[in-house]
């Protein structure tokens, strides 16, 4: 099988949709020898912020001389960008082998409809994947995983692991369909990675969300490390550039860092990232201060407040949901581009795209709709309604026409954000020539 087979055959896995359950994953990898046993882990739930968090902390290993093997969803360009042993992508030829070692299993296990009833649903896109990075990372023999939840935490994939540290990074409305309508619920379910005696650290804000991730931790003996409480930080500097803080733990002397990602909810996932690398540490990582340093000053995380210098600049972020909305209005506030945008905006049907609107069209200019390469993408003419935020309003619905437009209408001196969905963000970076990880 070749890279491009094994791709076609995970993604055409896709078909059997979104599953939430643990029967699948737990049978499909206790076939290949349970690889996710074979190493230590920390595993990151919540709302937003997951992907950064894990890229922070997996650094900060890393920088402590540490094999990292890091998996986390969706990808911006391939498939491999999922899947990497400190900070490398797996490489096309090993997909290929462990699709090619895992897909007999899959058919042994999972008989194609028409068998006996009792047969389980077919493995998903997502159950899958998660198993071959599992797979990859024993014969990698990475010393720790820093693993991103796909949906939720309870029923999630990835919640076969018994994580030394469990993040829960926040709690917002989002997949209300799967899991839930308000706060509460929603935090029910990613509070479902918290296993008996685990190290926990949250930076939820939402006082009905922390009470049910707190009562967790109370039932189930786990140690929870709230950062909003437990720690103290201030941003000293915050510019197109990078950032730099100081934080320390409540009657601690307080230490300086620098970080490379914009925004200032990115400090907080730093301070995460922080209070978990000392979870470890007490569990008995070698983890010194400085590693801590040097692994956040060495993050990179595309697709997220990332800038493509010019005139006019190009600013691509990956907020999908009114919380991401309102951390991406705060920046452009801050670096003082309100009312200095033209705003590319594609979205997915599962997404208040409405509240989203309404925080960031007021910023604009005027605003390019376009259609993320989805199948669940919106309709960009349902989007009209963005005139109530916007009076120029204009639709391309192919992601890298929308760009050039935006570029050509917008002065020198402004910026154009490309925002609403990471499949957006997809189509703009091949538009803009970034290159593929790995093919």
């Amino acid at each position: 099988m070749t890279y491009s087979q094994a791709i076609a055959y995970l993604y055409g896995l896709q078909r059997y949709g979104v599953k939430l359950g643990l029967e699948n994953i737990h049978r499909l990898l206790g076939a290949v020898g349970d690889p996710h046993r074979r190493f230590p882990t920390v595993l990151i739930g919540g709302t937003n912020g997951k992907g950064s968090t894990a890229a922070l902390l997996s650094s900060i290993l890393q920088a402590a001389g540490y094999r990292v093997g890091l998996y986390t969803s969706p990808h911006l360009l391939e498939f491999t960008e999922r899947i990497q042993v400190d900070g490398q992508p797996i490489v096309g030829t090993d997909v290929a082998a462990l699709v090619d070692e895992l897909r007999p299993v899959i058919a042994r296990l999972f008989p194609l409809p028409g068998a006996a009833s009792s047969t389980p649903t077919h493995p998903t896109f997502f159950e899958v994947a998660t198993a071959l990075a599992f797979m990859h990372f024993t014969r990698s023999q990475v010393d720790y995983a820093v693993v991103e939840v796909g949906m939720g935490g309870r029923f999630d994939a990835t919640n076969v692991l018994d994580a030394q540290v469990a993040v829960i990074t926040n709690i917002a409305l989002e997949h209300e369909d799967y899991l839930g309508k308000t706060l509460e619920a929603i935090a029910a379910e990613k509070a479902g990675i918290i296993k008996e005696t685990t190290r926990v650290v949250t930076a939820v804000d939402a006082p009905e969300a922390l009470a049910v991730i707190s009562n967790a931790c109370q039932t189930r003996g786990a140690t929870l490390v709230d950062v909003r409480s437990a720690y103290d930080w201030r941003i000293h500097r915050s510019d197109l550039f990078g950032q730099q803080f100081s934080a320390g733990e409540k009657g601690q002397p307080a230490e300086l860092f620098d970080i490379p990602l914009l925004g200032r909810h990115q400090v907080v996932n730093a301070v995460v990232a922080l209070a978990a690398s000392r979870l470890l540490r007490s569990a008995g990582a070698v983890i010194s201060e400085r590693s801590i340093r040097d692994g956040l000053t060495r993050t990179r995380w595309p697709g997220r407040l990332q800038l493509f210098p010019g005139r006019p600049l190009v600013i691509l972020d990956g907020a999908h949901n009114p919380a991401g909305a309102i951390a991406l209005r705060a920046f452009l506030e801050e670096q003082r581009f309100a009312g200095r945008v033209t705003l590319v905006f594609g979205v997915l049907q599962d997404k208040n795209w409405i509240a989203m609107l309404q925080e960031l069209a007021p910023l604009a200019k005027r605003v390019v709709l376009t259609r993320p390469e989805n199948e669940r993408a919106v309709d960009p003419h349902r989007l009209l309604e963005a005139g109530r935020f916007c009076s120029k309003i204009e639709i391309l619905e192919d992601v890298a026409e929308a760009i050039t437009l935006a570029k050509t209408v917008t002065d020198p001196d402004d910026a154009v954000v490309v925002t609403g969905s990471l499949f957006v963000i997809s189509a703009a970076l091949r538009a803009l020539g970034a290159q593929k990880t790995q093919t």
